[in-house]
């Protein structure tokens, strides 16, 4: 008990308090929030509307920050993980389930139906799904690579592995759907003008986790292959694969750096953009 209080719940806690410090509603921040996603001055029950849908998932996001670690360190033992994986992927979980469960809750209020049809495409730009979907193919790709291998006994590669890597983009790709999906079919709130910038940031917002998730699959697997390749050089190590060559084993080794900056990059300018590059990708 005091293991699983020291690990999982004490780390969780602390993170959580930092987070709901930071990501505490208020008027400032749902003023903020509706002038980045174009609506240039908000009135205030305009504001008041962004603060209860900040505070819909905010909320939801410290709750389920802390439930999400100690269930998945009940149900997977694992002390080979990945440097991070054990907050990083918590908090993606965490963060995905917050926006689905909010964007689930009915909506209050007289709404007008708007004329204008809506798809994913007036909410995420092209070139987000674009990114998103080479950084997928690349992630499996190289996971059935790495499954093609067979079955490794050594305790100097890492985990998880390529097949945990798979199931991971599995559900990160069947949450990030759903949230667009309910983007664009299920209103934010009753206000028209206000429910169509809150749609776009649930949207951009879920594709920017997405990323997260993505490139955390995309470290899984290219660490695994590098640790492949760094122990099938030791005597008796494992047979390396013809394919897994000098050159590739060293691309593996800097594939995780690599992503990091493109995942960085990518949240940037989907889930946190400029004004001016928010009205060139919706024109």
């Amino acid at each position: 008990m005091s293991d699983w209080l020291e690990h999982d719940v004490l780390p969780a806690a602390i993170v959580a308090a930092l987070l709901l410090l930071v990501l505490w509603p208020t008027e400032h921040s749902g003023r903020r929030l509706l002038q980045t996603w174009g609506i240039p001055e908000p009135r205030p029950e305009q504001t008041r509307a962004a603060v209860r849908y900040l505070w819909q998932r905010r909320i939801l996001y410290i709750v389920l920050f802390l439930v999400v670690p100690p269930v998945a360190g009940a149900l997977i033992e694992n002390d080979d993980e990945l440097p991070g994986m054990g907050i990083f992927v918590p908090l993606l979980v965490a963060m995905l389930l917050a926006e689905t469960v909010a964007t689930l809750r009915p909506v209050g209020g007289v709404r007008v139906a708007s004329l204008d049809r809506r798809t994913w495409r007036a909410l995420v730009p092209r070139w987000a799904v674009h990114t998103m979907a080479v950084m997928v193919v690349l992630s499996v790709g190289l996971a059935v690579l790495a499954l093609t291998v067979g079955p490794v006994h050594d305790d100097g590669l890492p985990e998880p592995g390529p097949g945990t890597a798979l199931a991971y983009l599995a559900v990160c790709l069947a949450m990030i759907g759903l949230l667009v999906h309910l983007a664009v079919r299920r209103p934010s709130v009753a206000d028209a003008e206000v429910d169509a910038a809150l749609r776009t940031r649930t949207a951009r917002v879920a594709f920017g986790i997405g990323f997260g998730w993505v490139g955390g699959t995309l470290l899984i697997t290219s660490q695994w292959l590098y640790g492949l390749y760094s122990i099938s050089r030791d005597d008796g190590g494992p047979a390396r694969p013809a394919w897994l060559t000098d050159w590739f084993g060293r691309v593996m080794e800097y594939t995780g750096l690599v992503q990091f900056v493109v995942v960085i990059v990518c949240w940037m300018w989907v889930a946190l953009p400029t004004r001016r590059s928010l009205a060139v990708t919706t024109r």
